[in-house]
Protein backbone atom coordinates (compact mmCIF):
# COMPACT_ATOMS: atom_id res chain seq x y z
CA UNK A 1 0.00 0.00 0.00
CA UNK A 2 0.85 3.74 -0.43
CA UNK A 3 2.26 6.37 2.04
CA UNK A 4 0.18 9.08 3.41
CA UNK A 5 0.52 12.63 2.08
CA UNK A 6 0.31 15.31 5.27
CA UNK A 7 -0.62 18.93 3.93
CA UNK A 8 -0.82 20.92 7.30
CA UNK A 9 0.19 24.29 8.24
CA UNK A 10 -0.61 26.80 11.12
CA UNK A 11 -2.97 29.74 9.38
CA UNK A 12 -1.80 33.11 9.97
CA UNK A 13 -3.55 35.81 7.27
CA UNK A 14 -6.94 36.23 6.97
CA UNK A 15 -9.53 34.69 6.04
CA UNK A 16 -7.75 31.33 7.13
CA UNK A 17 -6.09 32.52 10.82
CA UNK A 18 -9.83 33.69 11.98
CA UNK A 19 -11.26 30.05 12.86
CA UNK A 20 -7.24 28.79 13.64
CA UNK A 21 -7.58 26.50 16.53
CA UNK A 22 -3.47 26.14 17.10
CA UNK A 23 -3.99 23.16 19.62
CA UNK A 24 -6.11 21.73 17.45
CA UNK A 25 -3.48 21.25 15.20
CA UNK A 26 -1.02 20.33 17.17
CA UNK A 27 -3.15 17.44 18.71
CA UNK A 28 -4.10 16.69 15.28
CA UNK A 29 -0.44 16.56 14.24
CA UNK A 30 0.35 14.17 17.42
CA UNK A 31 -2.97 11.68 16.59
CA UNK A 32 -1.45 11.27 12.81
CA UNK A 33 2.04 10.74 14.16
CA UNK A 34 0.75 7.52 16.94
CA UNK A 35 -1.36 5.96 13.46
CA UNK A 36 0.85 6.44 10.86
CA UNK A 37 4.51 6.64 11.96
CA UNK A 38 6.04 2.88 12.01
CA UNK A 39 3.24 2.00 9.52
CA UNK A 40 2.78 4.39 6.40
CA UNK A 41 5.56 6.58 5.27
CA UNK A 42 4.53 9.90 5.68
CA UNK A 43 5.00 12.69 3.45
CA UNK A 44 4.97 16.49 3.64
CA UNK A 45 5.84 19.61 2.52
CA UNK A 46 7.93 21.16 5.68
CA UNK A 47 6.21 24.06 7.03
CA UNK A 48 8.12 26.01 9.50
CA UNK A 49 5.62 25.54 11.89
CA UNK A 50 4.52 21.96 11.28
CA UNK A 51 8.09 20.55 11.12
CA UNK A 52 8.82 21.03 14.71
CA UNK A 53 5.20 19.59 15.92
CA UNK A 54 6.15 16.50 14.03
CA UNK A 55 9.26 15.45 14.87
CA UNK A 56 8.16 15.95 18.54
CA UNK A 57 5.66 13.64 17.96
CA UNK A 58 7.92 11.41 15.86
CA UNK A 59 9.98 11.35 18.61
CA UNK A 60 7.53 10.52 21.11
CA UNK A 61 5.79 7.71 19.25
CA UNK A 62 9.51 6.14 19.31
CA UNK A 63 9.62 4.90 15.19
CA UNK A 64 13.28 5.40 13.91
CA UNK A 65 11.63 8.48 12.50
CA UNK A 66 14.56 9.87 10.29
CA UNK A 67 13.37 7.18 7.93
CA UNK A 68 9.64 6.75 8.23
CA UNK A 69 8.89 10.08 7.22
CA UNK A 70 9.75 12.29 3.81
CA UNK A 71 10.17 15.83 3.86
CA UNK A 72 10.02 18.31 0.63
CA UNK A 73 11.21 21.29 0.87
CA UNK A 74 11.71 24.21 -1.65
CA UNK A 75 15.37 25.60 -2.15
CA UNK A 76 13.53 29.08 -2.56
CA UNK A 77 12.95 28.96 1.30
CA UNK A 78 16.71 27.37 2.38
CA UNK A 79 17.53 29.94 4.06
CA UNK A 80 14.93 30.07 6.65
CA UNK A 81 14.00 25.95 7.41
CA UNK A 82 13.49 25.31 10.90
CA UNK A 83 16.06 23.89 12.43
CA UNK A 84 13.84 20.15 13.06
CA UNK A 85 14.63 19.47 9.45
CA UNK A 86 18.23 18.30 10.31
CA UNK A 87 16.59 15.54 12.19
CA UNK A 88 15.31 13.99 9.32
CA UNK A 89 17.44 11.86 7.24
CA UNK A 90 15.07 12.16 4.07
CA UNK A 91 14.70 15.47 3.02
CA UNK A 92 14.11 16.46 -1.06
CA UNK A 93 14.93 20.31 -1.34
CA UNK A 94 13.72 21.18 -4.73
CA UNK A 95 15.00 23.50 -7.09
CA UNK A 96 13.49 27.14 -6.95
CA UNK A 97 11.97 28.88 -9.79
CA UNK A 98 13.77 31.86 -9.43
CA UNK A 99 12.19 34.08 -6.63
CA UNK A 100 8.71 33.28 -7.64
CA UNK A 101 7.35 31.84 -4.82
CA UNK A 102 3.88 30.25 -6.70
CA UNK A 103 6.15 28.85 -9.06
CA UNK A 104 8.64 27.52 -6.68
CA UNK A 105 5.77 25.72 -4.36
CA UNK A 106 4.23 24.31 -7.32
CA UNK A 107 7.45 22.76 -8.36
CA UNK A 108 7.81 21.74 -5.03
CA UNK A 109 4.22 19.97 -4.58
CA UNK A 110 4.68 18.38 -8.00
CA UNK A 111 7.88 16.60 -6.88
CA UNK A 112 6.56 15.21 -3.27
CA UNK A 113 3.06 14.60 -5.01
CA UNK A 114 5.12 12.43 -7.72
CA UNK A 115 7.85 11.00 -5.28
CA UNK A 116 6.15 7.85 -4.24
CA UNK A 117 2.49 6.02 -4.57
CA UNK A 118 -0.04 7.40 -2.40
CA UNK A 119 -3.45 5.86 -0.90
CA UNK A 120 -4.77 8.68 1.77
CA UNK A 121 -4.15 12.71 2.18
CA UNK A 122 -4.81 14.40 5.18
CA UNK A 123 -5.26 17.93 5.70
CA UNK A 124 -4.78 20.42 8.77
CA UNK A 125 -5.72 23.73 9.58
CA UNK A 126 -3.93 25.86 6.77
CA UNK A 127 -4.33 28.64 3.93
CA UNK A 128 -4.87 28.52 0.34
CA UNK A 129 -2.23 26.24 -0.02
CA UNK A 130 -4.18 23.24 1.56
CA UNK A 131 -6.24 24.29 -1.45
CA UNK A 132 -3.77 24.22 -4.30
CA UNK A 133 -2.48 20.65 -2.59
CA UNK A 134 -5.93 19.25 -2.75
CA UNK A 135 -6.53 20.10 -6.45
CA UNK A 136 -2.84 18.44 -7.20
CA UNK A 137 -3.34 15.61 -5.05
CA UNK A 138 -6.60 14.41 -6.33
CA UNK A 139 -5.59 15.09 -9.68
CA UNK A 140 -2.35 12.27 -9.59
CA UNK A 141 -4.37 10.37 -7.38
CA UNK A 142 -7.85 10.39 -7.73
CA UNK A 143 -8.71 7.21 -5.75
CA UNK A 144 -6.97 8.19 -2.73
CA UNK A 145 -8.96 9.01 0.48
CA UNK A 146 -8.99 12.21 1.58
CA UNK A 147 -9.45 13.44 4.99
CA UNK A 148 -10.14 16.69 6.11
CA UNK A 149 -9.36 17.23 9.80
CA UNK A 150 -12.08 20.25 10.36
CA UNK A 151 -11.64 20.65 13.70
CA UNK A 152 -8.83 22.44 13.60
CA UNK A 153 -10.04 25.21 11.36
CA UNK A 154 -8.49 27.30 8.61
CA UNK A 155 -8.40 25.92 5.08
CA UNK A 156 -9.39 22.67 6.18
CA UNK A 157 -12.65 23.82 6.97
CA UNK A 158 -13.36 25.72 3.31
CA UNK A 159 -11.87 21.80 1.70
CA UNK A 160 -14.33 20.02 3.68
CA UNK A 161 -17.31 22.49 2.85
CA UNK A 162 -16.61 21.63 -1.09
CA UNK A 163 -16.47 18.15 -0.49
CA UNK A 164 -19.35 18.21 1.82
CA UNK A 165 -17.18 15.79 4.04
CA UNK A 166 -19.16 15.41 7.27
CA UNK A 167 -16.46 13.69 9.75
CA UNK A 168 -17.90 10.27 11.78
CA UNK A 169 -20.32 11.10 13.76
CA UNK A 170 -17.59 9.99 17.49
CA UNK A 171 -15.80 13.03 15.80
CA UNK A 172 -18.87 14.70 15.93
CA UNK A 173 -19.59 14.30 19.37
CA UNK A 174 -16.01 15.23 20.31
CA UNK A 175 -15.73 18.49 18.60
CA UNK A 176 -19.27 19.12 20.42
CA UNK A 177 -18.00 18.16 23.44
CA UNK A 178 -14.72 19.80 23.05
CA UNK A 179 -16.39 23.46 22.14
CA UNK A 180 -18.96 22.75 24.86
CA UNK A 181 -16.52 22.33 27.52
CA UNK A 182 -14.41 25.47 26.49
CA UNK A 183 -17.12 27.67 25.71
Amino acid sequence: MGAIFLSASVPTRAPYAADCRPQEIQAAINALAQVVLGRKKLVWGGHPAITPLLWSAAQAVGVEYTVAVELFQSRLFQEVLPAENKHFANVTLVDADGTDVEKSLLAMRQAMLTSTEFEAAVFIGGMHGILDEYELFTRHWPNAKCIPVVQTGGATVVLAADLQYEPPMIWRRWISWRFYIAG
